[in-house]
């Protein structure tokens, strides 16, 4: 594992370095995740390929039903259950 060292700004900033930037393929206004994990900040590009991903996640299995369509059924039935 390589390891690249950058400074932070006053205003903030950090540069990502040149070929960690290639690398993951980001360009000037990719947003981007910021959280801590054990006393470590983790930045998450959210890139197009990121975006499949997680769509490809939640696409339902032929056959099953999408995320939104059970969690309405769920509620359908605790409206039942509620009467």
């Amino acid at each position: 594992m390589t390891s690249y060292r950058t400074t932070i700004s006053s205003k903030g900033q950090v540069v990502i370095p040149a070929e960690l930037r290639e690398q993951f393929g980001l360009k000037k206004g990719t947003p981007a995740t910021w959280r801590e994990e054990q006393g470590r900040l983790i930045l998450t590009p959210i890139t197009e390929k990121r975006l499949n991903e997680i769509m490809g996640f939640l696409r339902p299995a032929p056959g099953e039903p999408s995320v939104f369509e059970a969690s309405f059924e769920e509620r359908e039935r605790e409206r039942r259950r509620e009467k």
